[in-house]
């Protein structure tokens, strides 16, 4: 039970730190950037928006927060360089696959790029650690 409670726990904090990322990346450019969540958003700001982002984001957290309890004996270095190294993962399979599709498709600007790399990996890298700093055994 200890082990559920660590993953629930980490998998909320993490998502939290995904939801206020996107809150204030939102805040500046004015529409959601990261690509694991733009298609979902397409309504104007609202507390419906709300509440759908936070759910989303928290669901993310505990999927993560799910998959590294089962690898984390299996990521190398220590408890943050794991984390480090689990958000930068999460981050390369969430992020890379729409960037490559609107390369292709020649939907891709530059502040695309700026804002998916510093949105993306600052919150999923943060995300990551996080989950390792409170699952630790």
């Amino acid at each position: 039970m200890d082990r559920l409670l660590k993953i629930l726990l980490s998998g909320v904090v993490a998502g939290v730190i995904l939801f206020v990322t996107a809150s204030i990346v939102y805040n500046y450019i004015g529409h959601i950037s990261d690509p694991s969540l733009s298609h979902i958003f397409r309504e104007k700001i609202s507390m419906k928006w709300f509440y759908k982002l936070l759910i989303i984001t928290a669901g993310t957290g505990i999927i993560m927060a799910l998959f590294y309890s089962l690898i984390y004996s299996g990521l190398p270095g220590g408890n943050i360089f794991k984390g480090i190294f689990w958000g930068f993962i999460v981050w390369l399979i969430i992020v890379h696959q729409p960037l490559i599709t609107l390369l292709v498709v020649g939907k891709f600007t530059m502040d695309l790029l700026v804002s998916w790399i510093l949105q993306g990996l600052v919150s999923y890298v943060a995300a990551g650690i996080s989950i390792s700093l409170i699952y630790k055994d």
